[in-house]
């Protein structure tokens, strides 16, 4: 059992480390005397060129830091190529402090760029390298706009605006939509899509009202966020093996979504044709998520109830009108493709048909599969290598998330009498201190959030908040469920 410890103390040090490492860029040279760098590119009209980075979804300048290798020059040409796939000559400082050195930069083709009705240009950030891993969208802002935004650091946004003038500009070519350097194969799906648009602006504003309402109701069954509320419920009231068959299910469709989006990396139609935009989303298109896990959750759903009341032919149909109306809704938001929501369909009941496979499995003693620490170490360790790889932040937190759950099951094999509660007062109890303890942990994360916009310092305070939600719900909310029983004279839990 030691060995069990001191191995979730290395994997927790570990994923904190890598967290760090994932921006394995940012080691300076000291002797250079700059920590960073960033780049000002300026359009013609005035209007300054800004990403979104992943992580904080605040704005600023794209740059990164300097490596031993590389000159401050270089290294900028680089990061701002990874960050936007624009190349550009990076030409006199324009400013220089504690935290790195800002140059004016001119790019050496004209910038592509789709205008909208504010003013905004858009550019296709999804042609750049590090989009979906550091990047969320590049644009130009307008000055009028300079106070629409967050920046990352709050005091740098009067500071960039004051010195855009003196910044020599780019040339900038005026585009339509994006649809000359998208794939083909996707380019042929715009009518799929603006047709379901049509088709819905066509009912007439009752109708079409009715038919948004349905989509966005539909939509909730492909947040992850909504099915994680459900763990605490099942946890306490359906028992530890139902919880993580469906934590379990969640991580799996999560994870394999984040890969493979990774792995196509292809632009969502929104991304070619802004004027398709309805609804919003991040990262590449393929598959749909909303679609996965939707048909994951309801194909699970399906299976077990097959298995328990056959034929259930109902189920199945609902299963299926779920899927569809997800992959409608998915293309009438202007998010994704046809394909896109076919791809994800099949994949999240694919994903689905393992995990009830797997849930049906026990280990010695008959203790179900999914309830052992190892299959969560292993978990833990195959996302966190994941993370490392591809440098998605996504993968990070849900090994984090592993990793939680992980210790808690460790805790329960070296505490085998700490029962949960049986009674339904103490099951109550339990989950008002699960839903309190993860409320304090999620509000805490979020006021760091709000403090600092600074990618590395975030990740770690998110993935140590996630760790620990897991490890609140199976080991300290029972316990103080149990101290709060007796402190109200409650006979048992």
């Amino acid at each position: 059992m030691k060995w069990s410890i001191a191995l979730l103390l290395s994997v927790v040090s570990w994923l904190v480390s890598s967290s760090v490492l994932a921006d394995a860029e940012n080691t300076f040279s000291p002797e250079q005397g700059i920590a960073g760098v960033a780049c000002m590119v300026v359009d013609p009209a005035g209007r300054l060129l800004l990403v979104k980075d992943r992580v904080s979804g605040r704005y600023g300048l794209p740059g990164g830091r300097v490596s031993l290798a590389e000159s401050p020059q270089k290294a900028l040409a680089r990061e701002v190529f990874e960050e936007t796939a624009i190349r550009v000559d990076v030409g006199k400082v324009r400013y220089q402090d504690h935290r790195g050195v800002l140059f004016d930069c001119r790019s050496l083709a004209p910038l592509p760029v789709v205008s909208q009705a504010d003013g905004t240009g858009i550019l296709p950030a999804w042609l750049a390298p590090n989009f979906a891993s550091e990047i969320d969208e590049a644009r130009l802002v307008p000055k009028a706009h300079a106070e629409d935004y967050q920046y990352r650091f709050n005091d740098r946004g009067a500071l960039l605006w004051s010195l855009v003038d003196k910044v020599p500009s780019s040339d900038v070519t005026a585009l339509a939509d994006f649809s000359a350097l998208a794939p083909a194969f996707y380019v042929s799906q715009y009518g799929l899509v603006s047709g379901v648009q049509q088709a819905v602006a066509a009912m007439g504003e009752t109708m079409a009202s009715f038919t948004t309402q349905v989509f966005w109701l539909v939509n909730i069954l492909g947040e992850t966020a909504f099915y994680l509320a459900f763990v605490p419920l099942f946890l306490v009231f359906r028992g530890h093996k139902s919880a993580l068959s469906l934590l379990f299910l969640l991580i799996s469709a999560a994870a394999v979504s984040t890969l493979l989006k990774s792995g196509f990396a292809m632009p969502r139609p929104f991304f070619i044709w802004p004027e398709l935009k309805i609804g919003d989303a991040r990262g590449f298109t393929v598959p749909s998520g909303h679609t996965l896990l939707a048909a994951a959750v309801t194909t699970a759903w399906y299976l077990k109830r097959r298995a328990e009341h056959p034929p259930a032919y109902g189920a199945l149909a609902l299963t299926v009108l779920v899927i569809v109306l997800m992959g409608l809704n998915r293309m009438y938001l202007g998010v994704h493709f046809a394909s896109d929501v076919i791809i994800g369909g099949l994949i999240g009941a694919g994903i689905a048909s393992v995990t009830v496979k797997l849930d049906s499995l026990t280990v010695k003693n008959a203790r179900p599969l999914l309830n052992t620490a190892r299959i969560w170490l292993l978990v833990c360790i195959v996302l966190a290598l994941a993370a490392l790889a591809v440098k998605l932040p996504n993968l990070l937190y849900l090994a984090a998330l592993a990793a939680g759950v992980y210790t808690g099951q460790v805790w329960h094999k070296l505490f085998p009498t700490r029962k949960p509660a049986q009674t339904r007062g103490g099951k109550i109890l339990t989950f008002a201190w699960i839903i309190l303890g993860a409320g304090i942990i999620l509000g805490i994360a979020y006021g760091v959030s709000q403090l600092t916009g600074v990618s590395w310092v975030l990740l770690i305070f998110t993935c140590m908040a996630i760790w620990s939600i897991p490890p609140w719900a199976l080991i300290a909310s029972p316990e103080l469920a149990r101290w709060l029983a007796r402190k109200i004279g409650m006979q048992s839990l």
